[in-house]
């Protein structure tokens, strides 16, 4: 092990992850993680001194890479800020590209998993998930409302409940994707929702 002990860590969030991911919370045992580590329990625990430690681990690094998703795909599309329907629509297209070019169908999301068994977890990981998506329900609302400055809607829509269109998208995308064994299912979802955007922003007379 590293002095810091870092690649040890990592590679017990990592393992950790992809059997939750697979199995659920509770289905997922500390003997399980070390099965698929090849390491000690003095290793795991020097690390995570309960199961919950390591939950809150996991989802503080969750939620880390995923707004640093977010932030990315923000700034991939920031020259496109005086075009915002195109930075909308691009922002999406990022995601349909990475989701498009699987070979297999996503493994899922953990705030999903988390959710589903809630009462295994604090409040405080509960409330961290639910703060998340609503980054990213805000990040989604304002882009459509910089799109507002120069286009109208064909109908009249609410955009906060449309912007949590997104997230409801990568959930359901997901879990579908791996029911029916289709790993671009979930993009084909996203481009849907490109195509509605298309058709719901029109040009100011």
């Amino acid at each position: 092990m590293a002095k810091n002990g870092k690649p040890t860590r990592d590679k017990i969030l990592e393992e950790s992850k992809a059997l939750i991911l697979k199995n659920g919370y509770a289905g997922t045992s500390i003997d399980q993680i070390l099965d698929k580590t090849a390491l000690t329990k003095g290793a795991f625990f020097y690390h995570f001194k309960t199961k919950n430690e390591l939950a809150k681990a996991l989802i503080e690094e969750f939620i880390r890479l995923d707004l640093a998703t977010m932030e990315a795909a923000l700034n991939d599309t920031e020259h496109l800020k005086d075009k915002p329907l195109d930075r909308l629509l691009k922002f999406i297209q990022v995601f349909i590209d990475v989701l498009a070019g699987l070979k297999a169908p996503h493994p899922g999301c953990l705030y999903a998993s988390f959710i589903n068994e809630s009462n295994l977890f604090d409040e405080q990981i509960k409330k961290d998930i639910a703060k998340t998506i609503l980054i990213w329900r805000d990040t989604i609302e304002l882009l459509m409302k910089d799109v507002l400055k120069q286009y109208d809607m064909a109908i009249e829509e609410d955009l906060n409940s449309l912007a949590d269109t997104f997230t409801v998208i990568f959930e359901g995308g997901f879990i579908l994707s791996k029911s029916v064994n289709e790993p671009d299912l979930t993009a084909k979802q996203l481009r849907h929702l490109q195509n509605y955007l298309k058709i719901l922003f029109v040009p100011k007379k």
